[in-house]
Protein backbone atom coordinates (compact mmCIF):
# COMPACT_ATOMS: atom_id res chain seq x y z
CA UNK A 1 0.00 0.00 0.00
CA UNK A 2 3.09 2.19 1.06
CA UNK A 3 4.35 1.73 -2.25
CA UNK A 4 1.15 2.32 -4.29
CA UNK A 5 0.74 5.98 -2.51
CA UNK A 6 4.33 6.46 -3.54
CA UNK A 7 3.82 5.72 -7.22
CA UNK A 8 0.32 7.72 -7.19
CA UNK A 9 2.15 10.69 -5.62
CA UNK A 10 4.82 10.37 -8.29
CA UNK A 11 2.39 10.66 -11.30
CA UNK A 12 0.68 13.38 -9.40
CA UNK A 13 4.13 15.30 -9.30
CA UNK A 14 4.60 14.73 -12.47
CA UNK A 15 1.06 15.90 -14.05
CA UNK A 16 1.37 19.17 -12.22
CA UNK A 17 5.22 19.84 -13.70
CA UNK A 18 3.80 19.16 -17.38
CA UNK A 19 0.65 21.60 -16.76
CA UNK A 20 3.01 24.21 -15.15
CA UNK A 21 5.29 23.76 -17.87
CA UNK A 22 2.82 24.15 -20.47
CA UNK A 23 1.90 27.68 -18.96
CA UNK A 24 2.88 30.72 -17.46
CA UNK A 25 0.21 32.22 -15.96
CA UNK A 26 -2.15 29.51 -15.29
CA UNK A 27 -2.77 25.95 -16.86
CA UNK A 28 -4.68 26.52 -20.42
CA UNK A 29 -2.39 29.34 -21.46
CA UNK A 30 -1.46 27.59 -24.62
CA UNK A 31 -3.12 28.92 -27.84
CA UNK A 32 -3.33 26.43 -30.95
CA UNK A 33 -3.52 27.71 -34.47
CA UNK A 34 -3.99 24.88 -37.13
CA UNK A 35 -4.47 25.45 -41.06
CA UNK A 36 -5.91 22.38 -42.62
CA UNK A 37 -4.83 22.41 -46.53
CA UNK A 38 -6.27 19.63 -48.84
CA UNK A 39 -6.72 19.36 -52.99
CA UNK A 40 -3.09 19.55 -53.84
CA UNK A 41 -1.17 19.86 -50.37
CA UNK A 42 -2.61 17.65 -48.39
CA UNK A 43 -0.99 18.65 -44.62
CA UNK A 44 -2.01 19.89 -41.33
CA UNK A 45 0.50 22.94 -40.05
CA UNK A 46 -0.54 23.83 -36.32
CA UNK A 47 1.39 26.88 -34.45
CA UNK A 48 1.60 26.97 -30.92
CA UNK A 49 2.12 30.06 -28.60
CA UNK A 50 3.05 30.47 -24.96
CA UNK A 51 5.93 31.30 -22.99
CA UNK A 52 8.14 28.78 -21.10
CA UNK A 53 9.53 31.45 -18.56
CA UNK A 54 12.12 30.14 -16.36
CA UNK A 55 12.00 26.44 -17.91
CA UNK A 56 13.81 25.21 -20.81
CA UNK A 57 10.91 22.82 -22.07
CA UNK A 58 7.13 22.08 -21.65
CA UNK A 59 4.95 18.94 -23.20
CA UNK A 60 1.55 18.33 -24.27
CA UNK A 61 -0.60 16.69 -26.40
CA UNK A 62 -1.72 17.33 -29.65
CA UNK A 63 -4.41 15.15 -31.60
CA UNK A 64 -3.15 12.40 -28.92
CA UNK A 65 0.57 12.41 -29.68
CA UNK A 66 2.76 13.80 -26.48
CA UNK A 67 4.94 16.43 -28.29
CA UNK A 68 7.74 18.61 -26.62
CA UNK A 69 7.67 22.35 -26.41
CA UNK A 70 11.23 24.49 -27.12
CA UNK A 71 11.98 28.06 -28.02
CA UNK A 72 11.18 28.42 -31.14
CA UNK A 73 13.71 27.82 -33.57
CA UNK A 74 13.79 30.82 -35.89
CA UNK A 75 15.28 29.95 -39.07
CA UNK A 76 11.91 28.06 -40.51
CA UNK A 77 9.40 31.20 -42.43
CA UNK A 78 6.87 29.73 -40.30
CA UNK A 79 8.27 30.27 -37.02
CA UNK A 80 6.49 33.23 -36.11
CA UNK A 81 7.23 35.80 -33.36
CA UNK A 82 4.98 34.26 -30.03
CA UNK A 83 5.45 30.69 -31.01
CA UNK A 84 7.19 27.83 -29.55
CA UNK A 85 8.67 24.86 -31.09
CA UNK A 86 7.17 21.65 -31.19
CA UNK A 87 9.50 18.90 -31.52
CA UNK A 88 12.16 20.32 -32.55
CA UNK A 89 10.69 21.87 -35.87
CA UNK A 90 8.93 25.39 -36.01
CA UNK A 91 5.28 24.13 -36.56
CA UNK A 92 3.74 20.58 -35.96
CA UNK A 93 2.87 19.06 -38.95
CA UNK A 94 0.88 15.48 -39.88
CA UNK A 95 -0.91 14.58 -42.94
CA UNK A 96 -4.90 15.76 -43.40
CA UNK A 97 -7.62 13.34 -45.05
CA UNK A 98 -8.24 13.44 -48.59
CA UNK A 99 -11.73 15.39 -49.11
CA UNK A 100 -14.10 15.56 -51.83
CA UNK A 101 -14.78 18.98 -51.80
CA UNK A 102 -12.86 20.45 -54.98
CA UNK A 103 -12.87 24.15 -56.22
CA UNK A 104 -11.72 24.86 -59.61
CA UNK A 105 -10.31 28.23 -60.37
CA UNK A 106 -9.59 29.50 -64.34
CA UNK A 107 -7.75 32.86 -65.34
CA UNK A 108 -7.36 34.72 -68.55
CA UNK A 109 -5.31 37.58 -69.71
CA UNK A 110 -7.62 39.97 -68.82
CA UNK A 111 -7.43 39.83 -64.90
CA UNK A 112 -10.64 37.92 -65.19
CA UNK A 113 -11.52 34.67 -63.13
CA UNK A 114 -14.02 32.04 -62.73
CA UNK A 115 -14.56 29.87 -59.44
CA UNK A 116 -16.90 26.90 -59.09
CA UNK A 117 -17.06 25.32 -55.70
CA UNK A 118 -17.37 21.58 -56.50
CA UNK A 119 -18.56 18.19 -53.85
CA UNK A 120 -20.73 20.54 -51.81
CA UNK A 121 -17.93 22.90 -51.03
CA UNK A 122 -19.10 26.13 -48.74
CA UNK A 123 -16.05 28.73 -49.74
CA UNK A 124 -15.39 32.50 -47.26
CA UNK A 125 -12.61 33.49 -49.44
CA UNK A 126 -10.43 32.52 -52.37
CA UNK A 127 -7.23 33.62 -52.88
CA UNK A 128 -4.80 33.48 -56.69
CA UNK A 129 -1.05 34.26 -56.72
CA UNK A 130 0.80 33.72 -60.28
CA UNK A 131 3.76 32.75 -58.28
CA UNK A 132 4.89 36.10 -57.38
CA UNK A 133 2.24 38.06 -55.76
CA UNK A 134 -1.45 37.61 -53.99
CA UNK A 135 -4.81 38.65 -55.21
CA UNK A 136 -8.04 38.15 -52.83
CA UNK A 137 -11.19 37.27 -56.06
CA UNK A 138 -13.95 39.13 -55.51
CA UNK A 139 -16.43 36.33 -55.29
CA UNK A 140 -16.68 32.54 -53.78
CA UNK A 141 -18.90 31.41 -56.72
CA UNK A 142 -18.80 33.08 -60.36
CA UNK A 143 -16.62 35.77 -62.54
CA UNK A 144 -14.17 37.52 -60.31
CA UNK A 145 -11.69 40.30 -60.00
CA UNK A 146 -8.94 40.58 -57.60
CA UNK A 147 -7.25 43.07 -55.71
CA UNK A 148 -3.34 42.60 -54.47
CA UNK A 149 -3.30 41.21 -50.53
CA UNK A 150 -0.17 40.13 -48.07
CA UNK A 151 -0.60 36.14 -48.59
CA UNK A 152 -3.69 34.81 -47.12
CA UNK A 153 -3.96 38.06 -45.26
CA UNK A 154 -7.84 37.54 -43.43
CA UNK A 155 -8.52 33.84 -44.82
CA UNK A 156 -10.52 32.35 -41.98
CA UNK A 157 -9.24 32.42 -38.47
CA UNK A 158 -5.57 32.85 -39.85
CA UNK A 159 -3.60 36.05 -37.80
CA UNK A 160 -2.26 38.37 -40.36
CA UNK A 161 1.13 37.25 -39.12
CA UNK A 162 0.05 33.08 -40.34
CA UNK A 163 -1.86 34.51 -43.72
CA UNK A 164 1.41 36.24 -44.87
CA UNK A 165 4.09 33.24 -43.94
CA UNK A 166 1.68 30.80 -45.20
CA UNK A 167 1.12 32.77 -48.65
CA UNK A 168 5.25 32.76 -49.05
CA UNK A 169 5.50 29.54 -48.39
CA UNK A 170 2.83 28.75 -51.51
CA UNK A 171 4.88 31.23 -53.91
CA UNK A 172 7.23 30.22 -56.27
CA UNK A 173 5.32 26.84 -57.47
CA UNK A 174 3.36 28.55 -60.23
CA UNK A 175 -0.45 29.91 -60.33
CA UNK A 176 -2.28 28.35 -57.56
CA UNK A 177 -5.91 29.40 -55.96
CA UNK A 178 -6.10 28.63 -52.12
CA UNK A 179 -9.89 28.71 -51.11
CA UNK A 180 -11.43 28.93 -47.30
CA UNK A 181 -13.36 26.03 -46.56
CA UNK A 182 -16.55 25.80 -44.36
CA UNK A 183 -14.75 23.96 -41.38
CA UNK A 184 -17.68 21.05 -41.26
CA UNK A 185 -17.27 20.14 -44.75
CA UNK A 186 -14.04 18.85 -44.66
CA UNK A 187 -12.60 15.40 -43.41
CA UNK A 188 -10.56 16.01 -40.08
CA UNK A 189 -12.22 17.06 -36.82
CA UNK A 190 -9.83 19.64 -34.90
CA UNK A 191 -7.27 17.93 -33.00
CA UNK A 192 -7.82 17.79 -29.64
CA UNK A 193 -5.06 19.10 -27.14
CA UNK A 194 -4.27 18.37 -23.65
CA UNK A 195 -4.12 20.60 -20.90
CA UNK A 196 -6.74 22.64 -23.32
CA UNK A 197 -5.55 25.29 -24.38
CA UNK A 198 -6.77 28.89 -23.75
CA UNK A 199 -7.49 29.66 -27.53
CA UNK A 200 -7.70 26.94 -30.07
CA UNK A 201 -8.45 27.87 -33.65
CA UNK A 202 -8.30 26.49 -37.12
CA UNK A 203 -8.77 27.37 -40.45
CA UNK A 204 -9.51 24.49 -43.35
CA UNK A 205 -7.99 25.19 -47.29
CA UNK A 206 -7.97 23.86 -50.60
CA UNK A 207 -5.15 24.51 -52.79
CA UNK A 208 -5.61 24.29 -56.30
CA UNK A 209 -2.23 24.20 -58.22
CA UNK A 210 -2.05 24.79 -61.96
CA UNK A 211 -4.34 27.09 -61.95
CA UNK A 212 -5.61 26.91 -65.89
CA UNK A 213 -5.22 29.80 -68.46
CA UNK A 214 -8.30 30.27 -70.87
CA UNK A 215 -9.07 32.81 -74.20
CA UNK A 216 -11.89 34.93 -72.00
CA UNK A 217 -13.97 34.56 -69.38
CA UNK A 218 -17.36 35.94 -69.70
CA UNK A 219 -16.49 38.88 -71.77
CA UNK A 220 -17.11 37.07 -75.62
CA UNK A 221 -13.36 38.91 -76.35
CA UNK A 222 -10.17 36.72 -77.04
CA UNK A 223 -7.93 37.46 -73.97
CA UNK A 224 -4.03 38.88 -75.04
CA UNK A 225 -1.11 37.23 -73.41
CA UNK A 226 1.18 40.74 -71.67
CA UNK A 227 4.56 41.10 -71.58
CA UNK A 228 6.63 42.67 -68.98
CA UNK A 229 9.60 44.71 -69.42
CA UNK A 230 12.76 43.23 -69.80
CA UNK A 231 16.50 44.39 -69.52
CA UNK A 232 17.85 47.32 -71.60
CA UNK A 233 19.82 46.34 -74.92
CA UNK A 234 24.01 47.35 -74.03
CA UNK A 235 26.89 46.14 -75.61
CA UNK A 236 26.61 42.35 -75.93
CA UNK A 237 23.28 42.28 -74.25
CA UNK A 238 19.92 41.61 -75.89
CA UNK A 239 16.74 43.05 -74.36
CA UNK A 240 13.82 40.82 -73.70
CA UNK A 241 10.67 40.47 -72.17
CA UNK A 242 8.93 37.56 -70.54
CA UNK A 243 5.69 36.63 -72.63
CA UNK A 244 4.11 34.10 -70.10
CA UNK A 245 5.57 31.17 -67.92
CA UNK A 246 4.24 28.39 -65.77
CA UNK A 247 4.33 24.77 -64.23
CA UNK A 248 2.02 22.65 -66.13
CA UNK A 249 3.38 22.19 -69.41
CA UNK A 250 3.30 19.30 -71.26
CA UNK A 251 6.85 18.60 -71.54
CA UNK A 252 8.03 15.65 -69.70
CA UNK A 253 11.83 15.96 -70.85
CA UNK A 254 13.83 19.38 -70.20
CA UNK A 255 13.95 21.16 -73.96
CA UNK A 256 14.72 24.79 -75.91
CA UNK A 257 11.87 25.65 -78.07
CA UNK A 258 13.04 28.30 -81.25
CA UNK A 259 10.13 30.46 -82.68
CA UNK A 260 11.25 32.53 -85.36
CA UNK A 261 7.62 32.20 -86.97
CA UNK A 262 4.14 33.19 -85.84
CA UNK A 263 3.37 28.91 -86.39
CA UNK A 264 6.48 28.15 -84.80
CA UNK A 265 5.53 29.98 -81.81
CA UNK A 266 2.13 28.32 -81.93
CA UNK A 267 4.05 25.10 -81.79
CA UNK A 268 5.82 26.50 -78.68
CA UNK A 269 2.79 27.06 -76.47
CA UNK A 270 1.21 23.74 -77.90
CA UNK A 271 3.54 22.44 -75.37
CA UNK A 272 3.47 25.42 -72.58
CA UNK A 273 -0.27 25.18 -72.39
CA UNK A 274 -0.38 21.49 -73.35
CA UNK A 275 -2.07 19.78 -70.08
CA UNK A 276 -4.67 22.44 -69.76
CA UNK A 277 -7.97 22.45 -71.82
CA UNK A 278 -7.69 25.65 -74.33
CA UNK A 279 -4.78 27.32 -74.84
CA UNK A 280 -4.73 30.83 -75.24
CA UNK A 281 -3.92 32.55 -77.80
CA UNK A 282 -0.32 33.42 -78.77
CA UNK A 283 1.12 36.65 -79.32
CA UNK A 284 1.82 38.82 -82.54
CA UNK A 285 5.62 37.63 -83.58
CA UNK A 286 6.88 40.67 -86.00
CA UNK A 287 9.85 39.44 -88.83
CA UNK A 288 13.38 39.97 -86.84
CA UNK A 289 12.20 38.78 -83.59
CA UNK A 290 12.85 35.31 -81.58
CA UNK A 291 10.90 33.81 -79.16
CA UNK A 292 12.52 30.98 -77.16
CA UNK A 293 10.71 28.53 -74.50
CA UNK A 294 12.70 27.08 -71.83
CA UNK A 295 11.01 23.67 -70.25
CA UNK A 296 12.56 22.08 -66.89
CA UNK A 297 11.18 19.03 -67.47
CA UNK A 298 9.06 17.23 -65.24
CA UNK A 299 9.18 17.36 -61.72
CA UNK A 300 7.24 15.38 -58.66
CA UNK A 301 6.00 18.08 -56.75
CA UNK A 302 5.75 22.22 -57.08
CA UNK A 303 7.83 24.53 -55.66
CA UNK A 304 10.08 24.52 -59.01
CA UNK A 305 10.36 28.11 -61.22
CA UNK A 306 12.48 28.85 -64.07
CA UNK A 307 12.94 32.34 -65.09
CA UNK A 308 15.57 34.25 -67.60
CA UNK A 309 17.64 36.94 -65.89
CA UNK A 310 19.18 38.10 -68.63
CA UNK A 311 19.88 37.67 -72.32
CA UNK A 312 23.60 38.23 -74.42
CA UNK A 313 24.45 37.34 -78.11
CA UNK A 314 27.65 36.77 -79.68
CA UNK A 315 28.47 35.79 -83.18
CA UNK A 316 25.22 34.82 -83.92
CA UNK A 317 24.66 32.29 -80.87
CA UNK A 318 22.49 33.74 -78.31
CA UNK A 319 23.05 32.96 -74.56
CA UNK A 320 20.08 33.05 -71.55
CA UNK A 321 20.66 32.84 -68.25
CA UNK A 322 18.26 31.44 -66.10
CA UNK A 323 17.13 31.08 -62.37
CA UNK A 324 15.73 28.14 -61.40
CA UNK A 325 14.11 27.89 -58.14
CA UNK A 326 13.91 24.78 -56.52
CA UNK A 327 11.95 23.54 -52.79
CA UNK A 328 13.79 23.54 -50.03
CA UNK A 329 14.19 20.90 -46.63
CA UNK A 330 10.33 20.69 -45.30
CA UNK A 331 8.79 23.47 -47.62
CA UNK A 332 5.31 23.35 -48.44
CA UNK A 333 4.93 21.80 -51.92
CA UNK A 334 1.86 21.08 -53.84
CA UNK A 335 1.65 17.47 -54.71
CA UNK A 336 1.39 16.78 -58.04
CA UNK A 337 3.06 16.22 -60.85
CA UNK A 338 4.63 19.46 -62.18
CA UNK A 339 6.58 20.89 -65.01
CA UNK A 340 7.49 24.34 -64.82
CA UNK A 341 8.39 26.42 -68.24
CA UNK A 342 8.98 30.14 -69.12
CA UNK A 343 8.96 31.79 -72.30
CA UNK A 344 10.80 35.15 -73.59
CA UNK A 345 10.89 37.33 -76.89
CA UNK A 346 13.73 39.23 -78.14
CA UNK A 347 14.87 41.06 -81.21
CA UNK A 348 16.95 39.78 -83.56
CA UNK A 349 16.69 36.31 -85.34
CA UNK A 350 18.34 33.60 -83.56
CA UNK A 351 18.56 29.82 -84.30
CA UNK A 352 21.20 28.81 -82.17
CA UNK A 353 20.46 29.31 -78.46
CA UNK A 354 22.72 28.50 -75.11
CA UNK A 355 21.17 28.68 -71.73
CA UNK A 356 23.27 28.80 -68.47
CA UNK A 357 22.48 29.30 -65.06
CA UNK A 358 23.43 32.47 -62.93
CA UNK A 359 27.00 30.92 -62.61
CA UNK A 360 27.51 30.52 -66.12
CA UNK A 361 27.12 26.68 -65.97
CA UNK A 362 25.45 24.98 -68.76
CA UNK A 363 21.87 24.04 -67.58
CA UNK A 364 21.33 20.74 -67.20
CA UNK A 365 17.59 20.07 -68.52
CA UNK A 366 15.43 17.73 -67.02
CA UNK A 367 17.54 17.37 -63.80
Amino acid sequence: MKSSKFVLGGLLALSAGLLAGCSMTGAGNVRVHEATLYGGTQERIVWVYGTLGSSTQSSLKIGGAAVTLQPQVGQDPLALAGTLSVNGKATYRLPSTPSNVKVNVTRDAAGLFSVRPEGGAALSGVYFTDGMRWQKLSTTNGVATGVGVNGLAGAGNLTSEEGAALGQALLGQGPLAVAVLNEQSVADAALTVEPAPQESLRTALYVLPGVRTVSSIGTGTTGTVTTTPGTGTTAGRVGFVEVASGTNSSATSGAIQIANTQTSLGSVYATAYGRQTGIPAAPRLNAGETAVGIFLGQRNTGGYSVRVTNASAQNGVLTLTVAVTAPGAGSITTQAITSPWTLVRLSGSYSQVRVVDTNGTPLQLGQ
